[in-house]
């Protein structure tokens, strides 16, 4: 055999080899691998819109400069945190087993076609383009995991998840229903439709100004006055002009003063026994003279302020478009007279 022969044939071996090499390697990348994630690639910040749908009902998130919004409400603000862990979630998403295909099998996984449990996300970039597309069925039936499949993938195969899978899916899930977060301690006045809580001097608790005589200060509910811009949240959020609020005719219930010269005023609205709020803030800082003179720790002082007037301001030109309805234990405090406060 000649030498030309015999590199020819050894040439042909090697192709041959690297050919089944490639083969195997891709045969073994599609093989399935217990305890994989399912999106263990995904960007989380290059999602810009979150699409959810359960029982006929979507919500959809829109990230914009200060975080997402959900835009079935108008676009409130959505609660950062609720949409970190609903990402997570996704994220922490592994597979247990390939389950296999087919319209019976989907049909039985409830799968397709979707039923009132099935959950449907799609995830997509800020240029619209579908990162994500994927369907939630049928929970195994002790709990343990959940049947999915990737809409985004042709014949792609039917997955049992290693644990249940739970995401919140509703819009009011996803609202940040906090308005104001402010703690008793920074409290230093009350007012009320007919009666004052003042401080007797500086760094004293409020306490009633005016009590008749033969009566005491019922303490439980003057602390819950000085309590009520503590995490105050609302349970419905609606644009002032909704039909649903434009008529309502709210009456300025409590102005709480705070201890930086702030201060928020609260009027409140009913309907049969349905309670609303509006809200706004004012501040009492003066213009702020600065000078090269002006001592360093004054200067921090004065830029706090300055910081804070300006909080107030963004609060009052966010929260003026809004009417908010409360739970019943807010309504409770700001219905709160100066025959409430004494026995």
């Amino acid at each position: 055999m000649s030498t030309n022969l015999k590199l020819a044939i050894a040439a042909v071996l090697l192709l041959a080899v690297s050919v089944w090499v490639w083969a195997d390697s891709l045969s073994r990348g599609d093989r399935f691998q217990r305890g994989r994630k399912l999106l263990p690639n995904l960007a989380l910040d290059e999602v810009s819109t979150i699409v959810i749908t359960e029982g006929g009902e979507t919500t959809t998130l829109r990230r914009g400069a200060d975080g997402f919004t959900v835009a079935e409400v108008h676009d409130y603000p959505a609660k950062n945190e609720t949409v970190n862990r609903f990402l997570r979630d996704l994220l922490d998403v592994g597979l247990e087993k390939e389950v296999g295909t087919g319209a019976d099998l989907a049909r039985e996984l409830e799968l397709e076609p979707p039923t009132d449990t099935t959950i449907d996300v799609t995830l997509r970039n800020a240029a619209g383009q579908d990162m994500v597309r994927l369907r939630l069925g049928k929970t195994f039936t002790d709990g343990a995991g959940r049947y999915l499949q990737r809409l985004d993938r042709e014949n792609a195969p039917i997955y049992l998840t290693s644990a249940g899978v739970f995401l919140s899916t509703t819009a009011d899930e996803f609202l940040d229903k906090e308005i104001v977060d402010e703690p008793p301690s920074k409290v230093v006045r009350v007012e009320g439709v007919d009666f004052v809580l003042a401080a007797a001097e500086e760094g004293a608790t409020p306490s009633l100004t005016r009590v008749p005589a033969g009566k005491k200060e019922k303490t439980s509910e003057t602390a819950r006055l000085r309590s009520l811009l503590d995490r105050l949240t609302f349970d419905r959020v609606y644009l002032a002009d909704d039909p649903e609020v434009r008529d309502l005719a709210f009456e300025r219930r409590l102005r709480v003063f705070l201890d930086d010269e702030t201060s928020y005023t609260l009027s409140a609205a009913s309907r049969d026994d349905r309670s609303f709020l509006e809200i706004r803030g004012d501040h009492a800082i003066g213009q702020v003279m600065i000078t090269l003179e002006t001592p360093e720790d004054e200067l921090r002082e004065k830029a706090a302020q300055l910081t804070r007037a300006e909080q107030i301001g963004q609060f009052n030109e966010f929260h003026s478009s809004w009417v908010y309805e409360i739970p019943r234990a807010t309504a409770d405090k700001l219905a709160l007279t100066e025959r409430d406060l004494v026995e």
